[in-house]
């Protein structure tokens, strides 16, 4: 879980700007720096200057290597796909935990006072007082239990199915 402790300051949407930025600055240093970009890249670099001297030298066609330097670049793109595929379900994960909450802790309780000025409308004082009441002890209960059981009991996310997927991935490549 990022450590939001740094923002403390500032209001929830300004912090979630600044975790943007550092997400995007970090996969740009990721895929410019990170050690397999670099590795998969010197690679390529290597199968393209054979391919490169093969042809020149020898007048053959240097399919292999060529092939070689693409199936590295594919291995990238592969990477960044994936990437892409995390952003988008974390994106998704987060809109669904934002309708939740605006649900659970403002659409209720607007429901019941709209519903409580009806009853005051119509001359029902008793059970206008009873909706407000109501409305006011939900507007008290801090813990969003509704959000917290669908979002984060949801075993079967998108998002953790592909945190699985990628601890996977990583023991794959360990035992290679």
């Amino acid at each position: 879980m990022l450590l939001l402790s740094r923002y403390k300051r500032k209001e929830l949407p300004h912090r979630l700007i600044r975790i943007h930025e550092s997400l995007v600055e970090d996969m740009i240093a990721h895929f410019e720096k990170g050690r397999i970009t670099r590795e998969k890249m010197k690679e390529a670099r290597k199968a393209v200057k054979l391919a490169l001297k093969l042809a020149k030298k020898k007048k053959i066609n240097p399919g292999v290597k060529i092939t070689q330097a693409r199936e590295v670049l594919e291995e990238l793109r592969e990477e960044v796909q994936y990437t892409r595929k995390v952003v988008r379900a974390t994106a998704e994960e987060m809109e669904k935990a934002i309708q939740h909450i605006e649900e659970e802790r403002i659409g209720e309780v607007q429901a019941l006072i709209d519903r409580a000025r009806e009853r005051f409308r119509n001359k029902e004082i008793e059970k206008g007082l009873d909706l407000l009441k109501e409305a006011q002890g939900k507007m008290t209960k801090k813990v969003l239990d509704k959000t917290r059981q669908a979002i984060l009991a949801g075993i079967h996310s998108e998002v953790k199915k592909l945190k699985y997927e990628l601890e996977e991935r990583s023991r794959k490549k360990a035992s290679k």
